[in-house]
């Protein structure tokens, strides 16, 4: 444990009047803020402390979720620490407070063969898991079943009101050059991944998803993934997870893992034969995936965020727009050779 010395943190600027010996029975030895938690050394143990504007039955969710997996054998997660009178969390008002047990160890190395398949096999083991989930009627939270197909015209759409603002024109700075320069190649991806999405068998997939009731962490990203110093793989911060196809999680690490590897089809091979390994991909998922990961969803990021919502800079939008074109050769060619069956 940390030495007593060196408690500098206080934790009254987090919780002020929030008596955790009341609330918990800890004595808090040392804190120190970690990412967007609060690391607490206790006279118990080593906890996470962590704040959300979540609604109650969110965070209900959450901790149900998290039990779920827990019971149904997935146990490399935390788990919530409950308060003496048996509650998950606390209500602070505008905010609830909760407790996690603190997972010690190192962020995925993206660059490892043997973390990354070993990353694809704990994403199976949580989906199959997950499966069976019955919230109770105090976890009910907005469900994210369906809605891909409205997503990706509503975000096709956002590029062609900035593309029809723009067309014809003198750009009158480097976005806006940057856009007209790297705007035609991606639209044609964008309405090749509508396309193929409404033309997929979406529907099948994800009848067949909602009758098994499983869920998705919804941000399966390489700093979610932690290394205990026992060499066990953990997956961390579940405030995204929520009822929606196991083809949101995995397309969105894929993306991730063939973006890092320059759309590599044997990177692309290894994840899906792994992930296949434990929980079995069918063709029609396959499909979907095909579909999805056609959708330059970092571009339409870009410009969404560069030209309409204006939370990146203009430099950030211009770099990444350049960023996903340079790649588009790759990117058509890793996606030519997508297996339809595994």
């Amino acid at each position: 444990m940390a030495k007593k010395d060196s408690l500098t943190y206080d934790l009254g600027t987090v919780i002020p009047g929030v008596d955790l010996q009341q609330l918990y029975g800890l004595e808090v030895l040392s804190a120190e803020p970690v990412r967007a938690v609060v690391r607490m050394e206790t006279d118990k143990g080593v906890f996470a402390l962590k704040k959300v504007s979540h609604k109650p039955e969110k965070l209900q969710f959450m901790y149900e979720a998290q039990e779920h997996l827990y019971h149904n054998g997935f146990q490399e997660l935390p788990r919530f620490i409950k308060t003496l009178d048996g509650k998950p969390f606390v209500d602070l008002g505008e905010e609830l407070l909760f407790l996690n047990t603190w997972l010690d160890g190192e962020e995925m190395n993206v660059h490892s063969r043997e973390e990354l398949i070993e990353v694809v096999k704990l994403q199976a083991r949580l989906h199959a898991a997950s499966r069976g989930f019955e919230p109770s009627v105090n976890a009910s939270i907005k469900t994210r079943w369906a809605g891909w197909i409205e997503r990706f015209e509503d975000q096709l759409n956002d590029i062609l009101i900035v593309h029809d603002r723009l067309k014809g024109q003198e750009p009158q700075n480097e976005m806006e050059a940057a856009f007209l320069e790297t705007v035609e190649p991606m639209l044609e991806m964008s309405r090749k991944g509508v396309e193929l999405l409404k033309a997929s068998p979406y529907l099948d997939v994800l009848y067949r998803e909602r009758s098994q009731r499983g869920f998705v962490h919804g941000d399966f990203t390489y700093h979610n993934f932690i290394r205990r110093p026992d060499g066990v793989m953990q997956v961390i911060d579940f405030d995204y997870c929520a009822h929606e196809l196991r083809a949101h999680d995995f397309a969105r690490f894929l993306r991730k893992m063939l973006r890092r590897s320059d759309w590599n089809p044997e990177t692309a091979d290894l994840i899906l034969s792994t992930y296949h390994t434990v929980d079995p991909l069918h063709p029609d998922e396959l499909e979907v995936l095909k579909a999805v990961l056609y959708f330059p969803q970092r571009y339409w990021r870009a410009v969404e965020r560069g030209f309409l919502s204006h939370r990146y800079s203009p430099e950030g939008s211009v770099k990444k727009m350049h960023q996903e074109v340079a790649k588009l050769d790759a990117w058509k060619a890793c996606l030519d050779v997508f297996p339809t069956s595994l």
